[in-house]
C-alpha cells in the first residue's frame, strides 16, 4: 500500500458545503454539515434551501479528517463567486446551525 495514499476522497460537485461543526462525545465524534445538495445527478442544479446532516464515527481521527476535509470545502464554496449566492440566501440557516452545534 502507497505511503501517499488518501484517506478520505470526496467529490467537490455532490453538494455545496456552506457550514461544519465537530462535537466528542463519550467514544463517538460528531460532525455536522450544512450543504445545498444536487438536485438533478446529471446537472449542475442545486437546491437553494440547505440541509443539514450529522455523521457519527467511533474513530475520533477519522472524525478529524472528515471536518477537515469539509472545512476545506467550505472555504473554497465561499470564494467561488457563483456558490456565495447560495451562502447569502442560507445566512439565517448558517447562523442557526452554528449556533446550534457549539
Amino acid at each position: 500500500m502507497s505511503a501517499n495514499k488518501p484517506v478520505l476522497t470526496l467529490n467537490m460537485d455532490d453538494k455545496i458545503y456552506l457550514a461544519v461543526a465537530k462535537r466528542d462525545l463519550d467514544k463517538l465524534a460528531f460532525v455536522y454539515t450544512l450543504a445545498c445538495l444536487k438536485s438533478d445527478k446529471n446537472a449542475n442544479n442545486y437546491s437553494t434551501l440547505a440541509t443539514s446532516e450529522i455523521h457519527a464515527f467511533r474513530n475520533k481521527t477519522s472524525a478529524d479528517i472528515y471536518y477537515k476535509s469539509i472545512s476545506q470545502l467550505v472555504e473554497i464554496n465561499e470564494k467561488d463567486k457563483t456558490k456565495k449566492i447560495l451562502f447569502n440566501m442560507n445566512d439565517k440557516l448558517i447562523e442557526s446551525f452554528m449556533e446550534k452545534t457549539k
